[in-house]
């Protein structure tokens, strides 16, 4: 039964009632209240029927996605939260309409060991602060702040009570200058910052955290013993390959996995002179933006020779910045390398190949010096687009001119110059426009 009707008819029915009054989770969103242009229209006095209609009593999780424009739209949310918050609920979540009024979370609901049995907190778009004195989360385990009013201090009073942390993610909160962790969360895996643009330093001194993903974010970090601990790591940021390669090996010895995103890299950066000795998968994606179109993707080798145990190799390119020289069988001077054999890499996909010289050198090299590949895949349609061969899906997305041109360049170079060096164990996988939705005549 649709939330809205259940809430209805408890109010009609004392036997549907008491079952309502005990329902442990309740997500109030458009999409749950029927998902029809009224309900935006009257939000407010739905959602209070409904938490009227429900007291707090055995409430475990509570979510509520605002889809209400009017100007009173948070004028009932303190007496919703009056009733949620409970020492028993367990899960909050709310997701407020982007404004520049933003509403003040009552953090006094969270005191006198109301908040003891929070084990999960996410908010957006609010201010969350007079956190001093707050000391009842301790059961606290994942906390996910979004475009949060909230500073590096009021967050240490946070983190001060919430001993229990394992999973931190922090988006969009651009009041935050520096970011302390203390050594007090000792059971912090999960290490999340993105898109914090005034964030300048980050200093962790949690002693455990094993995943660490930082995104668009220029300041310094610092994880002190987590770096050896470290297993995972994601970095998107200006010249993070240049960065990765000279200085990663040293601070994180032990990554098992790495993710790196760059919109700017500077031509010719300097090779590893340390190894990855345990890194078993690596993605490198190269967006467009303020992006040397001349950047040489063959460099890529030099991640693969330093990390001996990689199995699975990730590589996206986006087209449209690619000046590239195209392939005509002559291999590069400054390619011509002896390789090194890898023994593990099974696994290769590289999304957004084209013609470009430095794309089909690498992949020949792949080809050559992988000698245990299982796998390969060449995604000349970027591999972000929604096709006619996906489930539900009627028609491919529409693609660019040029998108579709260049396609057919590196299906012309992958048949004339990579297909025969496939050898017959390796499952050789291209991904090319589709021509039935996307035919010649869009030339």
């Amino acid at each position: 039964m649709p939330l809205q009707d259940a809430a209805r008819a408890a109010c009609v029915s004392h036997a549907f009632l008491s079952s309502w009054r005990c329902r442990p989770d309740i997500t109030i969103s458009w999409k749950t209240l029927g998902g029809k242009d009224e309900v935006a229209k009257d939000f407010n006095s739905i959602a209070d029927q409904i938490l009227k209609n429900r007291s707090g009593i055995g409430l475990k999780t509570l979510k509520i996605d605002f889809c209400d424009y009017k100007a009173d739209t948070y004028s009932y949310l303190n007496n919703w939260l009056e009733i949620a918050i409970t020492p028993e609920l367990e899960e909050l979540t709310l997701d407020l309409f982007p404004r520049k009024a933003k509403y003040s979370f009552p953090c006094s609901l969270l005191s006198n060991g109301r908040g003891n049995s929070l084990r999960h907190l996410k908010l957006v778009w609010c201010a969350f602060s007079n956190t001093v004195g707050l000391d009842c989360l301790k059961n606290l385990t994942s906390l996910h702040l979004h475009d949060v009013h909230i500073t590096g201090n009021e967050l240490g009073c946070l983190f001060s009570s919430s001993s229990a942390l394992e999973r931190l993610e922090l988006h969009g909160c651009h009041k935050i200058v520096r970011l302390e962790i203390p050594c007090l969360l000792q059971r912090l895996r999960y290490l999340g910052v993105f898109v914090c643009e005034r964030l300048k330093v980050i200093e962790s001194k949690a002693p455990n955290i094993s995943s660490f993903h930082l995104s668009e974010i220029q300041g310094k970090f610092s994880l002190g013993e987590s770096s050896l601990q470290l297993k995972d790591m994601m970095l998107s940021m200006n010249c993070t390959i240049s960065f990765a390669r000279a200085k990663l090996p040293f601070i994180v010895p032990n990554l098992k996995s790495l993710s790196l995103a760059s919109d700017y890299e500077v031509p010719n950066t300097p090779l590893v002179s340390k190894t990855f000795l345990h890194l078993k998968y690596l993605c490198i994606s190269l967006s467009e933006g303020a992006f040397s179109p001349y950047y040489d993707c063959f460099s890529a080798v030099s991640f693969l020779d330093a990390a001996p145990s990689l199995e699975t190799l990730r590589l996206g390119v986006t087209q449209l910045w690619m000046k590239h020289e195209p392939f005509v069988g002559e291999p590069s001077p400054q390619n011509q390398i002896m390789g090194t054999r890898h023994s593990n890499l099974k696994s290769v996909k590289i999304t957004g190949f084209c013609s470009a010289k430095s794309l089909v050198e690498l992949t020949c090299y792949i080809l050559e010096y992988a000698t245990s590949l299982d796998c390969l895949t060449l995604d000349t349609t970027w591999g972000c687009f929604r096709r006619c061969s996906d489930h539900g899906i009627s028609k491919c997305a529409s693609l660019t001119k040029n998108i579709i041109r260049d396609s057919r360049n590196a299906l012309l170079v992958i048949r004339a110059w990579i297909e025969g060096k496939v050898p017959p164990s390796v499952k050789f996988n291209v991904l090319a426009h589709c021509s039935k939705c996307h035919n010649a005549d869009e030339d």
